[in-house]
């Protein structure tokens, strides 16, 4: 059960992230972006009012996602030490920083309400930006950089900035996003549009070098060498995160490019014809991009655990091609297995609760080759009934259901609601959920089509659901080495499905041919995620001690045993 409260913590800093990045972001956009103090003609009210209405959100989003952290957090620390004196958590400087970043939260949240009965005071502005600056400072007192014997100061300081920068750009392409939006309801934003987009481009190019310039700090002070990158958990994420923050500096700088033209030519049709798109899209990567920042707090510095970091040898045989393993151990015996002391040494390479877990992987992986290969059919508009392909995504998660997690319902004596107590259960349950959803309705959107329809979006809203699943899933916080090298391919899955999300979304919201180009490339995503998964390996390599091999299910770890769930 602490596991499970760990990984909710987890989320729930994700979350807070991305509320502090819409109300700091705010705060930004209408001081150096909107300024509606000055005239912006008609549009001027309806765009200050959608921008104090969703820093306000954001505000608010800060204290609720700050207060069950901390109530989370009290919970793990408690149940650790069987009821610690309250007092004594009081004390803690995280306790001291959760309760002023709360107090900042709720001032700007107070602040935003008083500045959206006057948007065009200038002392309302400066107003809010006083507890939204402190907001940003109490950042730095919760993570890695407050815990550091030395330059602590000046990893606070760069984190602070980190953050800033981040907030800036995310929460100005939300107000785009917004602003957008909104023009279907207050057509006057349309004259708007190209005016904040041309402004936020300056502001958007100062924001990303602060977060390279500050990245790139803390990313040497965090990690140290190449090889810890490469071989370490932490590394891991922050090459995730590299991966999200190139994709979405290509979009970036198509938009830059699209609001350039507009200012010296005075007109281009990609304004409202593809940049909008662009910019949702972006959106959606920088969500998922906070999201891996949140996995980092639940991980220590690469530089902190070097003897667990695995050689650029031992990454690269790992993830070596290998044929598929088409047969699979009993049921019995891979629940024979997995009650065994995992840290108990193997007799052989392979046990069978492994062969049961790189079966499902490597079978899973097939599935969504043939998917795929469908799906790419389809597009070749010869073959009318390769459009059924998503039912291949119900007929996984099918088997997902009576696959993964041998000790567990279905098949094993594990009850249902029992077994979510574990969290990598819960996790596998999701994703067998969002497998088979995704593929119901798709198959529903590409048989049914209809003008109008909402169907065909819910692919790209769960896909990148499930991506950041898969960012976020099972780290823990010392994993061995073999451990490292199984959620290194979940990492890599969990970027690929975020992309795979983004680019379905931009097929359908771009006109030909960038939109079929944005869908093969989802395509191809997809591919890249089954061959990852045809060519898993659960065994450790010869490098990696046998002594440190896990079970996994589909999706991450599954360690769980009946008798310890009951006696939860």
């Amino acid at each position: 059960m602490t596991e499970l409260v760990d990984f909710l913590d987890e989320v729930l800093g994700s979350l807070e992230m991305a509320a502090m990045c819409l109300a700091v972001g705010g705060v930004v956009w209408g001081l150096f972006v909107l300024r509606p103090w000055r005239s912006l003609g008609e549009g001027a009210s309806a765009a200050a009012a959608c921008c104090t209405g969703v820093l306000r959100a954001g505000a608010v989003g800060v204290v609720f996602a700050r207060l069950s952290a901390l109530a989370a957090k009290a919970w793990i620390i408690f149940a650790a030490l069987g009821g610690a004196p309250s007092a004594a958590f009081l004390r803690t400087p995280l306790f001291q920083a959760s309760v002023a970043r709360v107090g900042m939260a709720g001032g700007l949240a107070v602040a935003a309400t008083w500045l959206r009965r006057r948007p065009q005071s200038p002392v309302r502005w400066v107003a809010c930006a006083f507890p939204a600056a402190l907001l940003v400072a109490t950042g730095a007192w919760l993570v890695h950089a407050a815990s550091r014997l030395e330059g602590r100061a000046e990893l606070m300081v760069l984190t602070t900035l980190h953050e800033l920068g981040a907030a800036s750009w995310a929460g100005g392409v939300a107000q785009l996003v917004v602003v957008w939006q909104r023009r279907r309801r207050h057509p006057e934003l349309d004259a708007l549009w190209p005016v904040v987009l041309r402004r936020f481009s300056a502001v958007g190019v100062s924001a990303v070098l602060l977060v390279l310039a500050t990245g790139s700090a803390l990313g040497r002070a965090y990690i140290g060498s190449w090889r810890y990158l490469v071989g370490t958990g932490y590394g891991a994420i922050v090459i995730a995160k590299v991966g999200l923050l190139a994709t979405a500096l290509a979009l970036a700088t198509l938009n830059f490019r699209a609001a350039r033209r507009w200012s010296r030519e005075g007109a281009d049709a990609a304004l409202y014809t593809r940049v909008p798109f662009f910019i949702e899209a972006e959106l959606a990567l920088l969500f998922a991009l906070l999201f891996a920042a949140g996995a980092l707090t639940s991980l220590p510095p690469a530089v902190d655990t070097p003897g667990e970091a695995a050689s650029w040898v031992e990454v690269i045989e790992f993830f070596s091609p290998k044929a598929p393993r088409v047969t699979s151990p009993s049921h019995a015996a891979a629940v024979a297995s997995a009650r065994q002391d995992p840290l108990a040494p193997a007799d052989e390479n392979s046990t069978p609760a492994g062969a049961w877990s790189e079966f499902n992987h490597n079978v899973a992986g097939l599935f969504l080759l043939c998917t795929g290969l469908l799906a790419l059919l389809e597009r070749t508009r010869r073959v009318p009934w390769a459009r059924h392909w998503p039912l291949g995504l119900l007929l996984l998660a099918v088997f997902l259901l009576f696959r993964n997690d041998p000790e567990t319902w279905p098949r094993g004596s594990v009850g249902f609601w029992t077994s979510l107590r574990d969290v990598n259960v819960l996790q596998h349950r999701l994703a067998m959920l969002l497998a088979g959803t995704l593929g119901l309705f798709e198959w529903r959107a590409r048989s049914r089509r209809a003008a109008g329809s909402g169907l065909p979006y819910i692919f790209p809203a769960l896909g990148l659901g499930g991506g950041i699943l898969l960012l976020i899933h099972a780290h823990s916080a010392f994993e061995a080495k073999s451990d490292f090298l199984i959620q290194m391919s979940h990492t890599a899955m969990g970027l690929l499905a975020v992309q795979v999300a983004c680019a379905r979304w931009l097929e359908l919201r771009l006109t030909p041919p960038a939109g079929r180009l944005a869908g093969l490339g989802a395509v191809l995503a997809m591919l890249l995620i089954g061959a990852i998964l045809a060519f898993y390996r659960e065994t450790p390599v010869a490098p990696v001690r046998a002594a440190e091999a896990r079970p996994h299910g589909v999706g991450g770890r599954a360690r769980v045993r009946p008798a310890d769930l009951r006696d939860r």
